[in-house]
């Protein structure tokens, strides 16, 4: 008897022992369940979130050119003697462009004074004409006085007319007695000369003067009947152009940042103006201020100027080529800890917090103090809770504490093409809450909201491979006993069907 219980309490000792030996080593090696399946964490360094970019800006291309542009006419019926520019040359306000030929101006005043001088006088001869009309009229006969009254009705009016033409004459004549103290056109503006169109003077001046006149400096309209355009200099515009698709993103009145694109460090500031939606131009290509064309007519489009009035010009140059974004405070340098509010899980509530890694490599939920919010840029302050050595994972439903983690810095390219680091899975893995956009066409991959592709997927609707459901599938699987899962409350619930990727996806 006594053997037997001896033999029991030992085999009771070893199975105590036994049991102490399997937790222990279950605690070293699958004591956490995120460990045990191998899940990593990808993770980036808070220094390193500080010195990047808040994000993707939308930018327009854009180029400079004058704030002004002034056209300059010939008068009508005037002839210029010589013009003292030529196309290029830079002029001051009130500097000479042309003369106007004297001469001719002296010959047309004279006869358009003798034509006053005729009209004043048959005005008088038409006077005398009435007056004695109407003496005779008052003698005649009753049967001559319907004749008298026509003939001096006519006369009336042909002196009507001639009081017409005397003003008529007479303002030709002012006009003409200015233009004889004033021969000469001068520069409105400080500019540059872009073009002189000599067919404009004819061909007999037109062949006395520089051939250089006539070449274009810079772009030019071909439609454009001005005889000498200036250029505005000093101050200057910016102009960009935007299709039919995104012309309702140009909001006027915005501040906006123009940015060289030599310099990312260079740039200036200035206000977002109308689209100029009058002057509109059908493009092959939407994109022709980035280099970009396409000679198919399906892809054709209007596109529309608009124009930023810059604070201040200097430092740019005529025909230079920038980027135009909106401003949005990307420039302000601010101080502390400011990550961009999609770290933050439950930041609406009293507990913040976010998954950072902790002294042991492992994640874990840290609780953050908040400080002031950027509507502008997404972003919160860390008043407490982190520092510039900590690092810290996106958000996802797939992260639990205790996960390994990888510092994305650390990690190859290829090893960054295959992770989704918003859902921090591999290519391979997906959660509840993945949303598969469907498949209307023939695709050679599928693509998810989230970026991830899986390859399996690839080469099943490539024909490379045949999956069988059927084979996943047992006797003991029983369809009927899923429903059971779903309740009321549980189909109610946004999370579980993630509707959080869905509206991310929106």
């Amino acid at each position: 008897m006594k053997k037997k219980v001896f033999v029991v309490g030992g085999l009771i000792l070893l199975a105590g022992a036994a049991g102490a030996g399997g937790w222990y080593y279950y605690k070293q090696n699958y004591g956490d369940s995120a460990s045990a399946s191998g899940e990593v964490a990808y993770v980036t360094k808070i220094s390193t979130l500080l010195g990047e970019d808040s994000g993707v800006m939308n930018r327009f291309a854009g180029v400079v050119e004058p704030q002004e542009t002034v056209k300059v006419n010939i008068e009508s019926g005037r002839t210029v003697t010589e013009v003292k520019v030529k196309t290029g040359d830079e002029v001051k306000k009130g500097q000479l462009l042309f003369e106007y030929d004297l001469s001719s101006i002296q010959d047309s005043l004279k006869e358009a004074q003798l034509a006053l001088d005729r009209l004043k006088n048959e005005a008088l001869s038409l006077n005398e004409q009435i007056t004695t009309l109407e003496k005779e009229k008052k003698k005649a006969n009753k049967s001559s006085q319907l004749s008298y009254t026509i003939e001096i009705e006519t006369n009336k009016m042909n002196l009507k007319k001639n009081e017409y033409d005397q003003v008529s004459k007479q303002a030709e004549i002012d006009k003409l007695q200015a233009a004889t103290t004033n021969t000469e056109v001068r520069s409105e503006i400080d500019g540059v000369i872009q073009k002189i169109d000599t067919s404009k003077l004819g061909s007999d001046d037109g062949d006395t003067l520089d051939d250089s006149m006539s070449a274009d400096y810079g772009s030019s309209d071909s439609s454009d009947n001005a005889f000498i355009t200036i250029l505005s200099t000093g101050a200057y515009r910016i102009k960009g152009q935007v299709n039919e698709q995104n012309r309702n993103t140009v909001v006027p009145g915005s501040a906006v940042i123009v940015r060289s694109r030599v310099d990312e460090n260079q740039i200036w500031h200035g206000t977002m103006g109308a689209v100029d939606e009058q002057n509109s131009s059908n493009s092959s290509s939407s994109n022709s201020y980035l280099g970009m064309s396409s000679g198919d007519d399906t892809t054709s489009s209007s596109t529309y100027p608009f124009y930023v009035t810059l604070d201040s010009s200097e430092g740019l140059m005529l025909g230079q080529h920038v980027y135009i974004e909106m401003d949005e405070g990307q420039e302000e340098q601010k101080t502390g800890i400011w990550i961009g509010d999609y770290y933050i899980v439950d930041a609406d509530t009293d507990s913040p917090y976010v998954w950072a890694v902790d002294s042991k490599g492992r994640l874990e939920k840290r609780s953050v103090i908040l400080g002031q919010h950027d509507d502008n840029l997404s972003e919160y302050e860390i008043a407490d809770g982190l520092t510039e050595d900590d690092s810290i994972a996106f958000p996802s439903d797939s992260l639990v504490e205790g996960m390994s983690t990888k510092d994305v810095s650390e990690m190859t390219d290829e090893e960054l093409e295959s992770v989704d680091m918003e859902s921090n899975m591999d290519a391979g893995e997906y959660s509840d809450g993945d949303i598969m956009e469907p498949l209307d066409e023939d695709y050679s991959s599928a693509d998810f909201e989230s970026g991830v592709v899986d390859e399996n997927m690839d080469a099943t609707i490539d024909g490379k491979d045949s999956y069988d459901a059927s084979e996943d599938i047992t006797e003991d699987d029983s369809f009927d006993d899923s429903t059971e899962d779903f309740t009321e409350d549980t189909i109610e619930d946004p999370v579980m069907y993630g509707s959080d990727d869905t509206e991310a996806a929106g």
